[in-house]
């Protein structure tokens, strides 16, 4: 099963093969036993949809989740639909988790819904250097000032 688009492609072979293509910039190759998960979102103010695949690695040293996400044209959303639901049949992906697998991923999502429900209360706060919320600390001189700015613009407001 192939879906050729001008800038992307995915192909899912018939052993569960699946590369995900987006041609200037890089290629995600996985099998489709891993997908916990397939999702279409509905069209946001930019006319996009977004097509999330969970990808779970449970097993192994180090295991992890990869999420990969397509933006979907309007014109392409019906090759999305029907991609999806082919490998939905196909592969027996489920739309959402089923209650075994990614259960520290559902954990960690309500975690962070609900600090985001608790920041909302309390009002914007810069996250501790020691936090695990941070990929790259401490921030650039670039970072700081932006977040210098926002800050001001939201006290604005």
């Amino acid at each position: 099963m192939k879906l050729d688009w001008p800038e992307f492609q995915l192909h899912c072979q018939d052993d569960g093969h699946l590369v995900f293509l987006w041609r200037q910039y890089g290629i995600v190759e996985s099998n489709v036993k891993h997908c916990t998960r397939i999702q279409l979102v509905p069209q946001g103010p930019d006319g996009l949809s977004q097509w999330l695949f969970h990808l779970r690695f449970p097993a192994g040293p180090t295991p992890g989740l990869l999420i990969a996400r397509v933006d979907v044209p309007a014109d392409r959303l019906r090759e999305a639909e029907e991609y999806t639901d082919l490998l939905r049949r196909r592969y027996a992906v489920p739309e959402q988790q089923t209650n075994t697998e990614g259960v520290e991923e559902t954990e960690h999502a309500e975690r962070a819904e609900d600090s985001e429900e608790a920041a909302e209360e309390t009002g914007l706060q810069r996250v501790p250097l020691d936090s695990r919320e941070w990929l790259v600390a401490p921030a650039g001189a670039a970072s700081e000032e932006l977040f210098g700015a926002v800050l001001a613009h939201v006290a604005g407001d």
